[in-house]
C-alpha cells in the first residue's frame, strides 16, 4: 500500500455514562470525541474518513422526535472545532476535499457531509440500503438522521462492494481482505459488520511506514479492546446485529493481541486522540 500523510482530528464530542458504553463501567459520564481521519493522498488528493459533528447536526435534531438524539447523547461543538475550521488550519479548503469515506450513517459520523460540495462519497451498499428502507422513527432508533445527507448524495455515491477485493498485509490478520477503493492498493475498505449493517473501516500505510487501521465504532475505545469490555446490552440496542458486533470485536482483540504494530484507531477514543496529538502512538 502506498504511503500517505494522515491527521486525526477531534470534531466535537458527546457525553454518555461509562456503565452503558462499556461493560462493568462506572455511572459517571465520559467524553467521547467524534474523531475524523484526514488523508493527504499523493494521487487522490484530500480524503476524509467521516466528518464528526457539525452545525447541521443541531439543525437536524431541532424537531421532535429527532431532538431525543441530543438528549440521550448531549453533543458539544465549539466553532473552532468544526471540521471546516480545522481543515483550514491545515491549509485545506472545503472544496479541496475530493473523497469522503463514510464508516456508517450515524449522525455523529456524517453531520458534516453538506460542507464538502466537491467530494465523492464512499459507503457500503448494505449500509445505504438499510438507511433507505427504514422509516423516520426506525432511522432515529438506529442513530441515523437522513436529513444530514446532501440533496445530491446518491448521485455522488461510490459503492465499496463494487470495487475489487485486495489482500491485506499479514500484519492485519485475522483481517485478510479489503475493498481496493481507489484501484491502486493505497486504501483498503474493510468490512466491520455489527454496529451497523455494513460498517466500513479503512487501512493504509502512512508516510513513516506505520500501518493504520481506522475501525470506526467496531470498538469505541482501546481500553474496551484491551480489557474485553464491549458495550452493554442497552447501548447495543442501536446495533444492526449484536452477534456480528461481537464477532468483529473479537477479531479486533485478536489483532491487538498479536502486537504487529498496526495502529488501531477507534472513532471515539480519548486516549487514542491524545496519543496521536503527542505523537506517541
Amino acid at each position: 500500500m502506498k504511503p500517505i500523510k494522515f491527521h486525526l482530528l477531534d470534531v466535537g464530542h458527546c457525553s454518555h455514562p461509562e456503565c452503558i458504553a462499556m461493560r462493568g463501567g462506572r455511572w459517571s459520564s465520559l467524553r467521547f470525541p467524534a474523531l475524523c481521519g484526514v488523508i493527504e493522498h499523493p494521487e487522490h488528493g484530500v480524503i476524509l474518513f467521516d466528518t464528526g459533528y457539525s452545525p447541521h447536526f443541531f439543525e437536524a435534531t431541532q424537531p421532535f422526535p429527532e431532538r431525543a438524539y441530543r438528549w440521550i447523547t448531549p453533543p458539544t461543538l465549539a466553532p473552532k472545532k468544526t471540521l471546516v475550521a480545522q481543515l483550514a488550519g491545515l491549509g485545506i479548503a472545503a472544496n479541496e476535499v475530493r473523497h469522503i469515506i463514510i464508516s456508517h450513517y450515524h449522525g455523529d459520523h456524517i453531520a458534516g457531509l453538506k460542507d464538502f460540495p466537491q467530494a465523492r462519497f464512499w459507503s457500503t451498499h448494505a449500509d445505504f440500503h438499510a438507511l433507505l428502507k427504514r422509516s423516520r422513527l426506525g432511522n432515529l432508533l438506529h442513530g441515523c438522521l437522513p436529513a444530514l445527507l446532501p440533496a445530491d448524495f446518491a448521485a455522488r455515491l461510490e459503492v465499496a462492494e463494487e470495487t475489487k477485493h485486495m489482500p491485506l498485509p499479514r500484519e492485519f490478520q485475522p483481517f485478510d481482505y479489503g475493498f481496493d477503493l481507489f484501484g491502486d492498493g493505497s486504501v483498503a475498505g474493510i468490512p466491520l459488520p455489527g454496529h451497523s449493517a455494513g460498517q466500513l473501516g479503512i487501512a493504509f500505510r502512512r508516510a513513516d511506514g506505520r500501518h493504520v487501521f481506522l475501525v470506526a465504532d467496531a470498538a469505541w475505545t482501546r481500553r474496551a479492546l484491551d480489557e474485553d469490555r464491549p458495550p452493554t446490552w442497552i447501548a447495543s440496542r442501536i446495533f444492526d446485529s449484536r452477534r456480528d458486533y461481537h464477532t468483529t470485536f473479537a477479531r479486533l482483540r485478536e489483532l491487538a493481541a498479536r502486537r504487529t504494530g498496526v495502529a488501531i484507531v477507534p472513532s471515539h477514543c480519548e486516549r487514542t486522540l491524545k496519543d496521536w496529538q503527542n505523537e506517541t502512538y
